[in-house]
């Protein structure tokens, strides 16, 4: 299971999406009912619920793609969702940055690389099952 390079990143993607529950994404003055708060953090569990359940989504689903070795559409399938899902998690930031923060008030820390980085890793997944399927595809062909 941890031998294919797919696994490898899948679990890169596991750790990557637990460190931005973790670290900060974005640091701003924070709006609430008219008063700013400076310099407050916004990360994974503060304060969107829809950004925490995406990134447990993201860490469950990869999870389980990693364990779904031996039937590798399957694994596809799920790395695919887990793409979609991650994109996704780039519109909820995106939405609660608009929605709680002054403009053009803070920055991307820098700790929202991890949270760039896990689509990367996803297609380096995807790249690597489709390799692995191709390679089975060609030994079933010299067996045949």
């Amino acid at each position: 299971m941890i031998q294919r390079i797919q696994s490898f990143w899948l679990l890169v993607v596991v750790i990557l999406a637990a460190l931005s529950l973790k670290f900060g994404f974005y640091v701003g003055t924070w709006l609430s009912d008219g008063v700013q708060h400076p310099q407050i953090v916004l990360n994974g569990h503060n304060p969107s619920i829809l950004v925490f359940a995406d990134t447990i989504i993201i860490i469950v689903v990869s999870l389980i793609a990693i364990f779904m070795y031996k039937n590798r559409k399957q694994q596809m399938l799920l790395t695919v969702v887990d793409l979609l899902l991650s994109l996704g998690l780039f519109y909820f930031y995106y939405q609660e940055i608009n929605a709680h923060f002054l403009p053009g008030s803070g920055t991307l820390a820098l700790t929202s690389i991890f949270v760039f980085l896990i689509p990367i890793f996803i297609i380096m997944a995807i790249r690597g099952i489709s390799r692995d399927m191709k390679l089975l595809k060609r030994a079933d062909r010299l067996r045949g």
